[in-house]
């Protein structure tokens, strides 16, 4: 009996011990105030905790119900300053847009590195094994690897794209992969393609003499002796990318790039009474309206509201909408509000029949995951380019929010709830999304843990980074093809010439004897 209580104390703390030494110390920086932001990140770094691992979360937003081994630090604990846009009125020319947001960044950066918490943090001396950072125009940030000394991993709410390609060497030519400002077709004509180089080219421009100069000039402000910026923008050892087949076009990737889109998904969960019973009443199904967690209803323009109004109080279908306010005044019996709703466990249920969103990606996927067909209404950043692609993919079709009418409205609405074929394809979409060998949880743990597990994982790296930008392009090596060619063709004219006139002498000399 002592023997085998021994024995299984001696097995208790052997697992407890393991489960030590496989904890990671997480350190997670996710600065941006927005809800949405906010709302991945912390998913993120639930999933990183749940698996044990000791997370500490720097955010610009408090969390809620944190498990133990989850820290959050708040660096803007109001939400009341959360950043305020007028979306509805937020209509940038692409060009203008790849300016405008880089603009974010310096103030982004600043308010992060000045914050008496942010400074605490770094002067706490705590030691952390991997540093996960949100890639939201926060390049002067990834100093912060070098600064405390572990490997760092870029998350990016988008695919694959200009802010997340340069640091890894990812190749991505403007012939085939659109810019985000781009709101073409997936496969782009001669003058889609001629447009996306020149943004492309912008984006390099931009990104070289206005965003890493500015940012190298506020770390340095703070750090005065970090070294130059170029000295650790590329120090990245993996990207997280919330995308996934299904939703997202295929696209060169690097190894160090890896695909985690739907990770915020979960099993759904049983509906409050009140909207399970709305849901299961519903004879003739239900169109669901969601702007999403930034984009207010309640502050669009009374002339596409009274379009959009006239439409749903016309539809035999029950419409549930997210709406802000306490009242929408004039709604009809069939329209259901709602704050706030329950979104992925509402896309799941059977009686849901057409999403209209905003087209954010993460409203997207949880469309394509549970095979919901979406009508489009984008307004800004990557919304148009996530509509195109969706209604190129064949489920789904879309209307500029500014071009919003009660006729486009109603005609798009009809085309979508009662053409089988829209279903059809979200259910084949849902279908390709859902196979896969790991879930999107799963293989974010296993590479984050994998990235300390390897000490930053330098066998991902890409041989490109070690290349200036013209020996990337090969331009050395045209260079030297031209000159060889020619100094061969000078060569051979010299030569020719040598050998003509030789010959024309002897030939003279012949005639003279």
């Amino acid at each position: 009996m002592y023997f085998h209580f021994k024995l299984q104390a001696i097995t208790l703390i052997s697992l407890c011990l393991i489960s030590l030494s496989n904890c990671v110390r997480i350190l997670g920086i996710f600065p941006v105030p927005g809800t949405s932001h906010m709302m991945a990140g912390s998913t993120l770094m639930r999933i990183l905790a749940e698996n044990g691992n000791d997370v500490t979360m720097v955010s610009a937003l408090s969390l809620a119900n944190l498990p133990k081994n989850l820290k959050n630090i708040v660096l803007t604990p109001q939400k009341e300053q959360e950043m305020k846009v007028d979306f509805y009125s937020f209509d940038l020319h692409p060009y203008l847009q790849t300016i405008v947001y880089n603009m974010l960044g310096p103030d982004l950066l600043e308010m992060v590195l000045s914050h008496p918490k942010f400074q605490d943090l770094l002067n706490s001396g705590e030691k952390y094994d991997v540093i996960i950072l949100e890639q939201f125009y926060s390049e002067g940030l990834r100093y912060l690897g070098k600064h405390l000394q572990a490997p760092l991993i870029l998350y990016s709410a988008m695919d694959s794209c200009s802010w997340t390609n340069p640091a890894v060497g990812n190749p991505a030519p403007p012939s085939f992969v659109p810019e985000l400002s781009v709101s073409g077709p997936r496969e782009m004509t001669f003058f889609g393609r001629l447009e996306n180089s020149f943004l492309f080219l912008l984006n390099e421009l931009v990104r070289n003499f206005m965003v890493l100069p500015t940012h190298n000039r506020i770390i340095k402000k703070y750090f005065p002796q970090a070294p130059d910026i170029s000295e650790y923008y590329h120090n990245v050892s993996l990207v997280l990318l919330n995308a996934v087949s299904g939703v997202n076009d295929p696209v060169p990737k690097v190894p160090s790039m890896i695909d985690i889109g739907g990770f915020h998904i979960k099993p759904p969960k049983p509906l409050p009474e009140d909207l399970q019973a709305i849901l299961d009443g519903a004879k003739h199904g239900v169109v669901y309206f969601s702007m999403g967690s930034n984009i207010k209803s309640k502050d669009m323009p009374k002339e596409t509201l009274a379009a959009i109004m006239k439409v749903f109080s016309g539809l035999k279908e029950t419409v549930l909408w997210k709406w802000e306010d306490e009242d929408l005044f004039g709604k009809s019996d069939n329209i259901v509000i709602r704050k706030w709703l329950p979104q992925n466990d509402l896309l799941a249920h059977k009686n849901i029949k057409l999403f209209i969103t905003h087209g954010g990606i993460f409203s997207t996927m949880e469309a394509v995951y549970n095979g919901v067909p979406c009508l489009t209404l984008p307004i800004f950043g990557d919304q148009a380019l996530n509509a195109k692609r969706a209604t190129t993919y064949g489920y789904a079709k879309w209307i500029k929010f500014a071009d919003i009418t009660e006729e486009t409205l109603k005609e798009n609405v009809r085309e979508l709830l009662d053409n089988p074929k829209y279903s059809e394809n979200a259910k084949y979409r849902s279908r390709i999304m859902r196979d896969k060998p790991q879930s999107a949880s799963q293989l974010v743990t296993f590479w984050v843990e994998y990235v300390a597990r390897h000490k930053g994982a330098q066998h991902l790296r890409v041989a490109s980074l070690n290349l200036y930008w013209y020996q990337y392009l090969l331009l050395d090596v045209i260079i030297f093809i031209m000159l060889c060619t020619i100094v061969f063709l000078v060569s051979l004219k010299y030569s020719t010439r040598y050998i003509l006139n030789a010959c024309t002498k002897r030939s003279s000399k012949l005639k003279t004897h």
